[in-house]
């Protein structure tokens, strides 16, 4: 009984029944796949891996002491460098130093090559080292010969220990060189505003902020000698006043002396406005004594004119007194002989009380012209105090301008001041930096674990391919039967029938040979039965 296509199904009986029925194509096919697979299996090259394990040392310098300049990740150092090692050049140097992929080279470009060599490196970075960084790093490498990636592995691994000591320095070099250029341009920035600072200070020297008290200080003493001045300028105006009553005095008395010697019996008018009548010669002790007299009518003994009147008398009666004891002496002693005595002449005669009134009026005046030029000198000098009590007194007006001009400037030559020492700061610690890399105490890669040469390819797996070319080699029978069966389109069991069908009978299962099965009018009939 025939079954329609467009809906097969199949029990577990019917798979079971598809197997026991088609077990030669089942096992044909099973063989011939499994032997083909493992044909295949068996030709594969076998791949052989080896890794190194690099470390990533530590500084060996404490930080506090020399900071590095190259403070990067891992990561970003590390793909930076495997950038360069991983590059053309390099690897074209390792494939004709180890003579890789010569099967390949034959038939791909130069491109390709490369390539497949960098899909043949890997590098993973290793974490849990120091607080779950990456403190290593592996490199592997796959090929087909146990000793030649073992070699490339080594080989990789001690180009990025170069790499890095070489990358690290010139970082190290570079930072250095820029931070000198730096400096070089923050110095000449500070010496430019040094210049502008000392030029202005030049420029406004004693109107500066800082010379406040300096300026008031001496604003206080020039008022202090201006007092002083105007005290000496009253002084000298007093001395000279008094100066000139006195030279006023002495040449009344001088006048009188001279009327008194030439004409006795005269009619004189004293300085005091009184009337006197001369008697003879009178001596100059009796007219300093009548001055005397008149002067303290008028002024108290304490009064200079008359103090000087007092010390004129003494003086007068002291040479009275000289010339007496020489008019004795003279008197007392004949004249030489043939010397003859002195002639009186006629006319007026110069008494030593008019020569020593004269002199005295002499000196007098000689004082009063000291004094006067003491007052000028006194006058000019206090012009020249009022001046600089101007000028002080203009700079202290100035002081808050000079205040805010030397705020802007000190500002402007401070911040570049700080800017400068930092700058040399860092230009010390990146000159230690660079000498810390060229000596290698920086952090550097180090190889902890060198690659050593594998002993079993890494793939291909064989058995686990074998095993799969087994199964696959089942299914693809067991497909086959399935296809058989389908092709044929048969009734494999009553099981298949729906559940409402009779089964009347079953026919047993009838082998024909190709000729009989081509003679029999049954040969196209579906054996239901088996």
């Amino acid at each position: 009984m025939s079954k329609d296509r467009s809906s097969p199904h199949f029990s577990f009986l019917s798979i079971l029944r598809v197997i026991t029925k088609n077990w030669m194509w089942t096992i044909s096919f099973w063989g011939v796949t499994t032997v083909l697979v493992c044909a295949i299996v068996y030709k594969l090259p076998p791949i052989y891996k080896a890794e190194t394990l690099i470390l990533v040392e530590s500084q060996k310098i404490p930080e506090k002491l020399v900071s590095s300049t190259v403070n990067a990740e891992l990561q970003d150092r590390l793909a930076t460098i495997s950038q360069e090692v991983l590059s053309a050049t390099r690897l074209q140097t390792l494939i004709e130093k180890f003579n890789l992929y010569r099967a390949e080279r034959a038939a791909r470009v130069q491109e390709e090559i490369i390539d497949t060599m960098r899909k043949d490196v890997s590098i993973k970075l290793e974490r849990g080292w120091t607080r779950n960084q990456p403190g290593a790093f592996r490199v592997t490498y796959q090929g087909r010969s146990p000793e030649v990636v073992a070699a490339v592995v080594n080989q990789i691994g001690t180009f990025f220990i170069d790499e890095n000591l070489k990358t690290r320095e010139e970082q190290a070099a570079g930072t250095s060189e820029f931070i000198g250029t730096q400096l070089e341009q923050a110095k000449k920035s500070l010496e430019e505003q040094e210049r502008k600072l000392s030029e202005y200070k030049l420029q406004h020297k004693g109107e500066l902020p800082q010379q406040e008290n300096s300026l008031l200080a001496a604003l206080a003493s020039l008022h202090v000698q201006l007092q002083g001045n105007q005290d000496a300028i009253a002084r000298a105006q007093q001395n000279k006043v008094i100066l000139d009553n006195t030279v006023s005095s002495a040449e009344a008395s001088l006048s009188f002396l001279k009327t008194a010697s030439r004409d006795p019996g005269a009619v004189v008018r004293t300085p005091d406005g009184k009337v006197l009548t001369v008697q003879g010669r009178e001596k100059e002790s009796d007219v300093l004594r009548s001055k005397l007299e008149a002067l303290r009518l008028r002024y108290t003994d304490s009064h200079p004119e008359v103090k000087m009147a007092q010390r004129a008398l003494a003086r007068a009666l002291r040479d009275e007194e000289l010339d007496r004891e020489k008019e004795k002496e003279t008197a007392a002693v004949p004249p030489p002989a043939g010397e003859k005595p002195p002639v009186k002449r006629d006319g007026p005669e110069i008494t030593p009380d008019v020569l020593r009134e004269q002199e005295r009026i002499a000196t007098l005046k000689s004082q009063a012209a000291m004094a006067q030029k003491e007052l000028e000198l006194r006058q000019s000098e206090r012009q020249q105090i009022l001046s600089d009590i101007g000028s002080y007194q203009s700079r202290v007006e100035k002081l808050p301008v000079r205040e805010q001009e030397m705020a802007g400037l000190v500002r402007d030559y401070q911040i570049s001041k700080n800017n400068y020492e930092q700058l040399l700061n860092k230009s010390f610690s990146a000159e230690m930096a660079t000498d810390m890399e060229k000596r290698q105490k920086a952090e550097r890669f180090t190889v902890l674990d060198p690659a050593r040469v594998p002993e079993r390819p890494f793939k291909p797996n064989r058995p686990l391919f074998y095993t799969v070319g087994i199964v696959m080699g089942l299914l693809f029978g067991v497909a086959a039967a399935f296809g058989r069966e389908l092709n044929r389109n048969v009734v494999l069991g009553e099981w298949e029938l729906p559940a409402n069908v009779v089964i009347l009978g079953r026919v047993p299962k009838i082998d024909f040979t190709p000729d009989d099965r081509a003679r029999s009018p049954f040969s196209e009939v579906t054996q239901t039965g088996g």
